[in-house]
């Protein structure tokens, strides 16, 4: 299982955020126009790193707390060399350098369209005047006479000066080095805080003193979910007949009255992926439900499998034997209800025949079959014994 860590990943990352141009232009224009709106933005990017800082330390304790020792060797390990790399970019000089860097390819791009602009503007001019001549403006009209042009009509529309060069308004854009030095004190001191969140805890794990305390204590059992509490009994049955019964000592089962209410917990214990409370929990379905088998850190999710030529094709109860679901109807016909459905789709006819345990008569199914199955009629079983060993070893 690979555990995830996004505070620590977030925190660090966007701390990497304040050494790069966006971040440091920002600054340049708040410290040149005090009254801009970036002044509040910057102000709350760094009000969010510090809360970010207390959810890291969260997550910190929470790596502390509850996964085993080779867990926390790794994250303190993992967290130390990506807190020394970024220390090794935090100098003056470091920001100085990238400043330059950022000018010199603001000044290319820069020189690049000044000479695109240049050139377009001089395809355009007129090259039989001089620079700053003064000219009149004619419009001709009476086209018919071209090339004639003292036989056409003129009107004169104005004086005009040619202004026979282009003119450079714009200015490249440059950061000032002049401000890195109050602009570093800012990111110094916010990594002075990362560290001194860090080091509340890295020294004493440094020292050999910070040791897991999950492995201290005796690790809760598995706990295998299941649909319904006659699942329970089935399966404690099975586990008597098929010599199972050392593993069922080493998990807890429990019943969630349903698939749905099995979706309502494994959605409510895995909605944050940082979890890492080191209890396995299978949640175990009936192949009816369709489901997926899913991996969520200690949580699992597994379908028992369809037997696809069983009579009875939903719950748990699909795992038995056709003959015994026929001695179990020739016992008391309410056990299994039959029924059968027709219809069309899309211009189709179709019929279907369905079977199932009645759902009033279920316990009482239970009763019957754990009273008169064979170890054969639970052979099937196997596979969610199966399932449960995968899962725990």
């Amino acid at each position: 299982m690979i555990l995830n860590f996004p505070f620590r990943n977030i925190t660090i990352n966007e701390l990497w955020d304040f050494l790069q141009k966006a971040k440091i232009k920002d600054y340049q224009e708040i410290v040149s126009n005090p009254d801009s709106w970036k002044k509040k933005y910057f102000e709350d990017s760094i009000q969010i790193w510090n809360e970010g800082l207390v959810n890291f330390e969260n997550e910190l304790l929470q790596v502390i707390n509850t996964t085993n020792q080779e867990t926390i060797d790794e994250y303190f390990k993992q967290t130390h060399e990506t807190i020394e790399q970024f220390y090794d970019f935090l100098s003056v000089d470091y920001l100085q350098s990238e400043v330059r860097k950022w000018n010199g390819e603001n000044y290319k791009l820069y020189e690049e369209n000044v000479e695109k602009k240049s050139q377009d503007f001089f395809k355009n001019k007129n090259p039989e005047l001089k620079h700053l001549e003064e000219y009149e403006e004619v419009e001709r009209k009476n086209p018919f006479f071209y090339p004639f042009p003292l036989l056409q009509s003129q009107k004169k529309t104005g004086k005009k000066i040619n202004y026979n060069y282009y003119c450079v308004e714009e200015k490249p854009e440059y950061i000032s080095t002049a401000i890195l030095e109050a602009y570093f004190k800012i990111v110094e001191n916010l990594f002075t805080s990362l560290i001194e969140t860090f080091k509340k805890y890295y020294n004493p794990w440094k020292e050999g003193k910070l040791l897991s305390k999950v492995e201290q204590v005796i690790i809760p059992k598995p706990i295998v979910f299941v649909e319904g509490e006659h699942d329970i009994t089935y399966i404690k049955k099975a586990a008597e007949l098929l010599d199972k019964k050392a593993l069922l000592d080493k998990i807890e089962l429990r019943q969630r009255e349903g698939f749905r209410n099995l979706d309502k917990l494994w959605l409510e214990l895995n909605k944050e992926s940082w979890e890492t409370i080191p209890q396995i929990k299978i949640f175990l379905y009936d192949c009816d439900t369709n489901k997926e088998d899913q991996d969520f850190g200690y949580h699992f999710k597994r379908l028992i499998p369809t037997r696809i030529d069983g009579i009875v094709k939903s719950g748990i109860e699909n795992l038995f034997p056709d003959d015994l679901i026929y001695k179990a109807i020739e016992e008391n016909k309410a056990f299994i209800d039959f029924k059968k459905e027709s219809g069309i789709i899309r211009g189709v006819e179709y019929q279907k025949e369905h079977c199932e345990v009645n759902k009033d008569e279920k316990k009482n199914f239970c009763d019957w079959v754990c009273k008169n199955a064979t170890k054969e009629d639970f052979s099937k079983f196997e596979v969610v014994f199966e399932i449960i060993e995968n899962v725990i070893k």
